[in-house]
């Protein structure tokens, strides 16, 4: 484990390292901008949401803030630096569960690599923003829960919920893993503690500005069908013109069917989470499939459902998806892991390279790139949608076996 770890380490630094000073041309911010921003006015004693308008939940932003305190005055560098140990975490929380579920070492190795070629595979984004802190934090809460240290998986859970909402929709996988393993009153302990984490991060912003931190809900709430979304990328597609705006930070499309396939999305996405529940709560019942693997199904197939599903698909939301999709077993674990690879390669060719062409009405190539890029995302949730073989959960005893580290 120590040399897989170090190993691991390695390429991730080294992939790190070439992308940065040899690939790509990192003269533009891309988010960063709008971090120093937050982390100057920070420092100039403003309050976040009262004071001055974001859209990140509070532990964002004081991430922010947190990389503006790094010595040198290099910010961009420093918030490289930062998300290079995100994603070296990401992979050793993906060989740590790989283990877990009793994985092949070729298998292994390969899903380990697909996490450390992502900053080549998607581009200069993965660098400029934070979302390799979500990969994180939800591997390494799937890390905890296999282990049933579940004071940690809620906690991690809370956190990656304050740094980026989507991951609440993780709570009924979460739930019903803690109810096979621990039956009794630990699960709504466990929900009430991750909703005390999640409020209390909250807390303080709505006590001195309840109106401006409930935009940033209904910011999400509000905001139409990006340019890049499902629904956006069929109408570009099949020639339906729709009313293109510059709003919420993006470009969108808007009008009466752009919004109906908005909404139709949300209700398949609530209609996803809901049959994940169900699928999941039947296989822990029954017993069928490995113990582990029905967890790790479960959140893979969420996560790639809010990306597919949800009204925005910014291309950095591809790393939520780390580790989870690259760890499933078969031929379907093999179809997700070249199904991920390629559609970040077809995003980068998207954004940024094509990205001002597909904004102009009359593009065919980055509307073409974009649509396979999507079919490409209904591929992978088809390839990773929970399964139940003819094997039968192990009826192991409540581990307690340390966790593992890199060390």
């Amino acid at each position: 484990m120590k040399r897989a770890a170090t190993l691991t380490i390695a390429a991730c630094v080294v992939v790190w390292m070439v992308a940065r000073w040899v690939v790509f041309d990192f003269f533009q911010l891309g988010d960063t901008r709008v971090y120093v921003h937050a982390a100057r006015m920070m420092d100039a004693g403003a309050i976040p949401y009262r004071d001055f308008d974001v859209e990140y939940p509070p532990l964002a932003t004081g991430l922010f803030w947190l990389v503006g305190r790094t010595p040198g005055g290099d910010y961009q560098l420093a918030f490289s630096m930062a998300m290079m140990a995100c994603l070296v975490a990401t992979a050793l929380a993906a060989l740590a569960i790989a283990r877990r579920l009793g994985l092949g070492r070729a298998r292994t190795t390969v899903a380990v690599g697909v996490i450390a070629l992502t900053p080549l595979l998607l581009g200069t984004l993965v660098q400029t923003r934070y979302d390799l802190v979500l990969s994180a934090l939800l591997g390494w809460m799937v890390v905890a829960a296999l282990h049933d240290r579940f004071a940690w998986a809620w906690t991690l859970l809370a956190f990656a919920t304050a740094v980026k909402l989507v991951p609440v929709l993780l709570v009924p996988a979460l739930v019903l893993w803690h109810v096979r393993r621990r039956p009794g009153r630990g699960a709504p302990v466990g929900v009430a503690w991750f909703a005390a984490c999640v409020a209390a991060t909250f807390a303080p912003f709505f006590a001195v500005a309840p109106t401006a931190t409930w935009r940033l809900f209904s910011y999400h709430l509000d905001r139409p069908a990006e340019v890049e979304s499902l629904g956006s990328s069929i109408l570009q597609v099949i020639g339906l013109d729709s009313l293109r705006v510059q709003s919420y930070g993006s470009d969108n499309v808007t009008g009466s069917l752009a919004d109906a396939l908005a909404s139709l999305s949300t209700l398949l996405l609530i209609a996803a989470i809901v049959t994940i529940a169900v699928w999941m709560r039947r296989a822990v019942r029954r017993g069928t499939g490995d113990a582990g693997a029905v967890l790790v199904a479960a959140i893979a197939a969420t996560l790639v459902a809010s990306v597919l599903l949800g009204k925005v698909i910014s291309p950095q939301y591809l790393v939520w998806l780390l580790p989870f999709v690259l760890l499933g077993a078969g031929r379907w674990g093999r179809t997700a892991i070249i199904t991920t690879a390629i559609a970040m390669a077809v995003t980068q060719l998207v954004f940024p390279l094509l990205f001002s062409s597909l904004t102009e009405r009359g593009a065919i190539l980055p509307v073409w790139l974009l649509f396979a890029r999507n079919m490409l995302l209904v591929l992978l949730l088809i390839a990773v949608w929970p399964r139940c073989d003819k094997t039968s959960i192990r009826a192991e005893a409540p581990s307690r076996e340390p966790l593992p580290t890199s060390g």
